[in-house]
Order: structure tokens, then C-alpha cells, then sequence
């Protein structure tokens, strides 16, 4: 009787276990395979091999095939997988859609199909050699066996060892302030000449495409940006060059974390501090930074995370001893600081412009960008057209500075820099202390902030408001120092906070207790979403 071998295997779904099949033979994890799931047919992944099923085996279904033209899923990615799997409480099944979305899969279905009808070709091509040729013919026919032939070889490169020797990558390092572009420059040198690989991570594709163009400079050739913009073919392209070979850089926003890395030396995050690191929607909800920390441990590659402000979480990690903390040399200008209350009190506020920012931008010598807040954009611009007719002012919103390069500027201001503390939010005081920041590293000249509320900590010194932001989301219970789970059961939204020693078995114990709860009484489903954590 035939032996009976029993795999585990994901498909893209969201479900609360992972399906059992029978296989014809042993089977590798990260092999692809083509599978039924409640009559539809899905290309999964096996995961777990060597299976005692709980269920009887006649109730098992085969596997339809496996997918020898498709390249399996590597050790490090399902080790990656199963770290955000567990970290953000979701299924393996939504961190595979993730990774390998449906257009991915048929962009590697379609060079599997060209793969074998190449192959076919060069069957025809040698059965027709095993034949008496003229000796043209003859030449004609090993010169396009050995062009195909080269073609097969280039789409089934062996990937190359992973296990090459590295230094140990030490603790990840925070570097905050200027001239971090220079640093991460130096970084890539000496990964790319070890034979390794450098994933760069951006929050915006704009940001990713303009340090892009910085890094194709350096290393003409060996830059590939990884967005949403890029199509299918050329994202399977990328993902079989770094599957197979070092020496490369990739830039990209979240989504290049799931990119089939080898030899991986460094990873950069750029902005870490940005809330666009964060997955919301859909599942899984994961944050990109702590994700690519995890990624670096998997590799044992460096990673560097840089912000002009760092977020509290990583800050407080550099406390804590978990991250080494470097601020750079060079240290952004100040500002000046104009209050809006004291200014009309003594008319010094004619509209939306102060007239001490009037005379500044007027001294500039240069092109103005104005940062709007509550203002409305076609009544603003009609004044900075009758104040200054003869200078060249652009009107920003922050999302838009956030996107532009602002070196060019005579002078940024702030008109409106109330608009930065929004209430209800315990992480206003942080991000707009992180605005400012990023606003000053990119000016050139002058920098002035308009508000109201001058005496408000954020206007201090960067070291001391850290400091003073720390101390009281300590007084308060807030992360770093507890951590926030936000669930939604059917649209009853609801907050937890646990204690930072709360394992992740504590976590789901609490979210499976109340999704049961939920289910029983309302006989609905519950969705579970998680907020941003540090790393354990």
C-alpha cells in the first residue's frame, strides 16, 4: 500500500486554520502547488510537511499538481511570514496574498509558460540534430539550441548562497538629524562590494523614486524601485534578480519587505518615523518598520532607521539598549517663532501673514513656500498675489511639502502651525514635533512658524521635548511603555491596553475571549485589527 504523505498548505484566504492535503511524494516547505478549496483552485504554498491530520484521511483531498516552474517560497520568507502572522494577529493566508497578490502569481504563471514552451523548442531543435543535416543546416540548428538554450538557463538561475560570510550585524542603529544621505550612501558601498543586497524603504513612491535617482547616481545599474507603479512583469524581474544574485539596491515603499530576498546585507528605513509605515487596510495590518527590524534578524542583515525626529517607539528602544542611537553632525536650523496671539494685539497680523513674516519673505532673496494649515487655499493665494507680486511663493499643504524638494526655498513657513494638534489624538504633540523637523532638514534658508500657542513644548529643543514627550506618555500609560490593541467586532470598536511584559499568547488569549463573546451573542464574525507596536 502506498505511503500517505500529509502537507499543510496556504492559499490566499483568511482563514482561522491552515487545510491539510495528500501528496504523491515528500514535498519541500515553501514548494508551490496547485490546490482545491472549496471548489476553486488555488496556487498555494506547502508550509508544514510530515502532517498527522486530525480529521480521517478519506475526507483529505490530493493536491491537483505542484508547480515545479514556479519558484518556491525561500525559509526566510515563511519565517517572515509567520513573524507577521503572529506579531499583527491575522492568517498565514493574508500575509501570502500580500506577499504573492493574484497578479504576481499569473506574472510568474505566464514565464512558467514560456519556460515550457522554450523547452519545447529545444526538444524539436535537438531531435532534429539527431538527424544527417547539410552542414548550413547542420550550424542553423546548434546555433538556436545553444540560444535557447541560454534562454532556459537564464530564467532557471540557481540562486546563489545566502550563507556567505558576514559580520555580525549588531544591534539596529537610529540615526536621527542631517546628512543621512551620505551615511546610507556609504552603507550600500560596503554591502554591495561584500556581494550583498541593500533594501532602502520610503513611506510615499515619491520619496522612494527621488532617493532612487540619488542612488542610481552612486551605483549606476544595480537600483531597482519596487511601488505600485511598477507593473507585474518588471516586479517578477526584480524578484528574480535578487532571488539569485547580490551586488543590487532596492528602493520601495512596505510592500519590498515581501520581495523573495537572498543574500540580504542591509536594510534602511528612511522617515521611519512616518505614519505611512503603518498597513491599515486590508489585512495584514502591519507597521512597516518594526516588520523590516524582524526582516534584518531573519537575515542577520544590518538595519538602519532614520528620521530627522524619531518616533517615541524607537527612542525608546535606544534607551532601553535595544537599538544603538547616533545623532548626526549636522543639526537643522531652529527657526524663528512669531505668535499670532501677541502679533494682533499689536496689529502685526494685517491677515493671514504676519508683518513680520511679510518683511522676512520679502528680504529672502528668492522663491517663498508658504505651509498651509486651516487656511483656505484660493483666499490665501489672492493675498500672497497682492503682497508679493514680485517674488515666486508656493502654497503647500504639510502632505505636499512632505513630497517636495524644498532645498530651492529662500525661506519655509509655517502660517498656521496650530493646525499640527489635532485633539483626540495622544500622538499630535509627537508627529508635530516630527514635521517641524522634517520642514527644517530640507531648508536651506530662513525658516519661520507662525501659532498661536508659542509656549506649547513642541517649540523647544529636540532633545528636550523627546524627553519631556517620554515622561509623560510614561505618566499617562501610553506606548512606548504599554501597548494598544484596537478591535472591531462587528463594528463594536473597542481599545486594549496591555502591559508591555504581555506576551503574545496573553494577547490572543484576551482577543479570542472576546471574539467568542461577540460571535455567541450576535452570531456575527469579529474583525480584528492591532496598533502599532514596538518590536519585542
Amino acid at each position: 500500500m502506498q505511503e500517505a504523505y500529509y502537507i499543510q498548505v496556504i492559499v490566499p484566504l483568511r482563514l482561522e486554520w491552515t487545510p491539510t492535503y495528500r501528496s504523491p511524494g515528500p514535498l519541500e516547505p515553501g514548494t508551490r502547488v496547485t490546490v482545491v478549496f472549496a471548489r476553486r483552485s488555488y496556487v498555494g504554498v506547502v508550509w508544514k510537511t510530515g502532517v498527522t491530520p486530525d480529521i480521517e484521511g478519506s475526507r483529505i483531498q490530493n493536491i491537483v499538481r505542484t508547480e515545479d516552474d514556479l519558484p518556491p517560497v525561500t525559509p526566510e520568507e515563511l519565517r517572515f511570514w509567520e513573524f507577521i502572522s503572529d506579531y499583527y494577529l491575522c492568517s498565514m493566508g493574508e500575509v501570502y496574498k500580500a506577499a504573492y497578490p493574484a497578479g504576481k502569481i499569473r506574472s510568474e504563471q505566464t514565464a512558467a509558460n514560456v519556460l515550457q514552451r522554450l523547452r519545447s523548442r529545444l526538444a524539436v531543435r535537438e531531435e532534429a540534430l539527431t538527424k544527417k543535416h547539410k552542414d548550413s543546416v547542420r550550424e542553423r540548428l546548434e546555433g538556436e539550441k545553444a540560444a535557447i538554450a541560454a534562454q532556459i538557463e537564464a530564467l532557471t538561475k540557481i540562486p546563489g548562497s545566502a550563507r556567505s560570510s558576514r559580520p555580525a550585524p549588531g544591534k539596529p542603529l537610529l540615526l536621527t538629524g542631517g546628512g543621512r544621505s551620505e551615511i546610507y550612501l556609504e552603507l550600500c558601498r560596503e554591502t554591495i562590494s561584500k556581494g550583498f543586497n541593500a533594501l532602502i524603504l520610503t513611506p510615499e513612491i515619491a520619496a522612494s523614486e527621488q532617493l532612487d535617482s540619488i542612488f542610481e547616481e552612486a551605483f549606476p545599474g544595480q537600483v531597482h524601485c519596487v511601488s505600485s507603479h511598477i507593473t507585474e512583469t518588471r516586479r517578477r524581474r526584480i524578484a528574480d534578480d535578487i532571488r539569485c544574485f547580490g551586488g543590487q539596491i532596492v528602493t520601495g515603499t512596505r510592500s519590498a519587505l515581501f520581495l523573495p530576498w537572498s543574500r540580504l546585507g542591509l536594510i534602511i528605513v528612511e522617515n521611519e518615523q512616518d505614519v505611512l509605515f503603518k498597513q491599515t487596510e486590508p489585512s495584514p495590518r502591519y507597521h512597516a518598520r518594526d516588520a523590516a527590524v524582524m526582516l534584518g534578524r531573519i537575515h542577520q542583515a544590518r538595519v538602519v532607521l532614520g528620521a530627522p525626529s524619531p518616533s517615541l517607539e524607537s527612542l525608546h528602544n535606544a534607551l532601553k539598549g535595544k537599538y544603538e542611537l547616533r545623532r548626526t553632525g549636522t543639526i537643522p536650523p531652529e527657526g524663528t517663532i512669531i505668535d499670532i496671539s501677541a502679533e494682533r494685539r499689536k496689529n502685526g497680523m494685517p491677515g493671514r501673514i504676519s508683518r513680520k513674516l511679510i518683511e522676512a519673505a520679502r528680504k529672502a532673496g528668492g522663491p517663498v513656500a508658504f505651509i498651509r494649515g486651516w487656511e483656505k487655499p484660493d483666499e490665501l493665494l489672492e493675498e500672497t498675489e497682492k503682497l508679493f507680486p514680485d517674488i515666486p511663493v508656493d502654497i503647500l499643504t504639510l502632505q505636499q511639502a512632505r513630497l517636495s524638494d524644498l532645498r530651492g526655498y529662500a525661506l519655509i513657513a509655517v502660517l498656521q502651525a496650530d493646525a499640527l494638534f489635532p485633539e483626540g489624538d495622544f500622538r499630535a504633540d509627537e508627529r508635530a514635533v516630527q514635521a517641524l523637523a522634517m520642514l527644517r532638514e530640507q531648508c536651506t534658508g530662513a525658516f519661520i512658524v507662525q501659532t498661536a500657542k508659542a509656549d506649547h513644548p513642541v517649540f523647544r529643543s529636540g532633545q528636550d521635548i523627546e524627553s519631556a514627550l517620554l515622561e509623560e506618555r510614561r505618566a499617562f500609560g501610553l506606548p512606548p511603555y504599554t501597548r494598544l490593541i484596537d478591535t472591531d467586532f462587528g463594528g463594536h470598536k473597542e481599545r486594549l491596553t496591555l502591559p508591555c511584559d504581555s506576551t503574545l499568547s496573553t494577547r490572543k488569549k484576551q482577543l479570542l475571549a472576546r471574539a467568542q463573546a461577540f460571535e455567541k451573542k450576535s452570531g456575527g464574525r469579529a474583525r480584528v485589527t492591532i496598533d502599532v507596536d514596538p518590536i519585542l
